[in-house]
């Protein structure tokens, strides 16, 4: 765009100049020598501009954790730092990489991390993490924030499990606006390591799932969340034996569910091939046909970085080393940037030779294309997007330093965009930064249903009745799932209302009555009702919550 603009402007400007150059050549040469130097400046102004490399730094001064990045609706970049242990470091910068404002989150005092960050569908953003304000004994708790366009805090969640360390890994918007945050020990009892907690549009709890790892693996931990159109993926690790041998080895651990939590398959990577190795650091990534790529340090011999590609119904496809005989070695995420092209950035050690280079690959992990760096903060990247231009955007830190940097597809260093942009446009007053000390609201006894399993029963009495029943609803609704392996429960601590059926022992419904969540209690006359046992049932969402049998004599 540059060359036609030039050339438009020198066109526009040699033919008045030619006029004035009739019988007079000594001007004519002054004013060729003249253009001759205008336009080797421009061109070397161009040039600088056009080669400036792309990297970015800030710092707090203080000990630094980047997490995440997201790319906003403006173009610009939104990414989230933890500094200190007790603060997030929200930054917003324009397309260029250069800082629009900051948000820092947190009191100082108490502990405040987060995990992620993502925009919404109104195009504020979300994070999730682990905040100690609110528990007496110190312990962390699982932490959600909303914010709008501007970058005004508009609520705040936290978990509240007292006497228990847990946090959210990730949490994510579902298309209809809704939450699912992924949590890690978010449970009195100790062997359910795993949590999806569903929540509406405003953090209010719908329910919370418990993911118990499958026979014969243990240890296992969720890192990462992925919304599908039909569910939830969830990747992280655990440890699981070899065919015949004591113990177990670390391996990659994905399970996914529907929309409601229950869970569709699971798949320890490496229980048929022999994987060992551990992922879920990095997010998974889908392909258009369904497959899901992460990347793994493969740790049969030596850590290597490997790609992991699984089928879309939980079967293991294939696994390749990326960078060959390192040893040891890492990488940063994988992303794609087309349909069949996956880069991702690699490190190690190769016949003592330390190495870092961006290589593009196929699906299958086969690299056909690579740069190295000798930039040796670029091996701690743990952050990279894609953008809408098809450039990699990418987090890296070292020491107090963190680093943003931009590549095109050929590694190299992105150009800096004259364009100019309109940034926040979505927010009516102009962004300013500061500290938000977040007030937030406490979804409490969400293990209720657990430690006192009696507020999910139907309580049906007398029985036996002769005349007169009274039903005392359960205040919360446990809908157990049962599939193999995975045994889970669902409870669902809001809702508008539930069925109340009543069949005799022929089968035959007698009774179909709705049950607001308000009503705790109901009295039923049932002295005209035919002696003999009657099958009480409370259901919810097509399926059977709690039931009840009661005798009539």
């Amino acid at each position: 765009m540059f060359v036609i603009k030039k050339l438009q402007l020198f066109n526009r400007m040699k033919r008045p100049i030619a006029v004035h150059f009739i019988g007079r050549p000594w001007l004519k040469a002054f004013f060729c020598k003249r253009l001759v130097l205008v336009t080797i400046s421009l061109w070397i102004f161009i040039q600088n501009t056009y080669s400036q490399q792309w990297v970015r730094t800030f710092t707090n001064g203080m000990l630094t954790d980047v997490r995440c990045i997201l790319e906003s609706y403006d173009k610009g970049y939104l990414f989230i730092d933890n500094y200190a242990g007790s603060m997030t470091w929200i930054i917003k910068t324009d397309i260029n990489g250069y800082q629009l404002w900051n948000k820092k989150i947190g009191d100082g005092q108490h502990g405040l991390l987060s995990g992620n960050i993502e925009q919404t569908l109104d195009f504020g953003f979300i994070i999730g993490g682990e905040m100690d304000k609110y528990d007496p004994t110190g312990y962390s708790d699982p932490m959600i924030m909303k914010f709008n366009s501007c970058g005004e805090l508009e609520w705040c969640k936290v978990i509240s499990t007292p006497g228990i360390y847990d946090y959210a890994d990730q949490v994510k918007q579902t298309p209809d606006g809704q939450y699912v945050m992924l949590t890690s020990y978010s449970d009195p009892n100790n062997n359910n390591r795993i949590q999806l907690y569903k929540l509406n549009s405003v953090g209010d709890l719908l329910w919370k799932n418990n993911y118990l790892p499958p026979t014969g693996a243990f240890d296992d931990d969720g890192t990462d969340l992925l919304i599908l159109n039909d569910g939830y993926l969830v990747s992280g690790t655990c440890y699981y034996p070899d065919p015949g041998q004591p113990g177990g080895y670390e391996r990659p651990y994905f399970f996914k569910t529907d929309t409601a939590g229950n869970v569709l398959w699971k798949l320890v990577y490496g229980s048929v091939n022999n994987f060992h190795g551990y992922s879920g650091v990095y997010p998974t990534i889908t392909s258009s046909s369904g497959n899901l790529y992460n990347v793994a340090t493969h740790s049969n011999n030596c850590d290597t970085p490997a790609l992991i590609k699984c089928l879309e119904l939980g079967d293991e496809s294939y696994y390749q080393d990326l960078y060959p005989q390192s040893c040891p070695g890492g990488a940063g995420p994988i992303n794609f940037v087309s349909d069949t092209n996956l880069v991702v950035l690699v490190e190690g050690t190769v016949n003592g030779q330390y190495k870092i280079k961006w290589i593009k690959t196929d699906t299958l992990g086969n690299e056909f294309f690579e740069k190295s760096f000798s930039s040796t903060w670029m091996g701690e990247t743990n952050c990279s997007i894609i953008t809408f231009d098809k450039k990699i955007i990418s987090l890296s830190y070292s020491a107090l330093i963190i680093y943003l940097y931009k590549l095109n597809q050929h590694f190299d260093y992105d150009s800096i965009y004259s364009h100019p942009y309109t940034y926040d446009s979505l927010c009516s007053h102009p962004i300013y930064s500061d500290t938000i000390n977040p007030d937030c609201g406490l979804i409490v006894n969400v293990n209720e249903p657990y430690t006192n399993p009696e507020t999910t029963w139907l309580k049906v009495f007398p029985n036996p009745a002769s005349d007169k029943l009274t039903l005392v609803f359960p205040q919360y609704l446990k809908i157990p799932d049962n599939a193999d392996p995975i045994k889970t429960a669902t409870i669902y601590h809001q809702w508008k209302s539930t069925t109340l059926e009543v069949y005799n022992l022929n089968g035959e419904m007698i009774v179909k009555k709705e049950i607001l969540k308000s009503q705790t209690k109901i009295v039923m006359e049932v002295s005209t009702w035919p002696k003999g046992m009657y099958f009480f049932r409370l259901v919810y969402n097509k399926q059977t919550v709690i039931s009840e049998k009661v005798i009539l004599n």
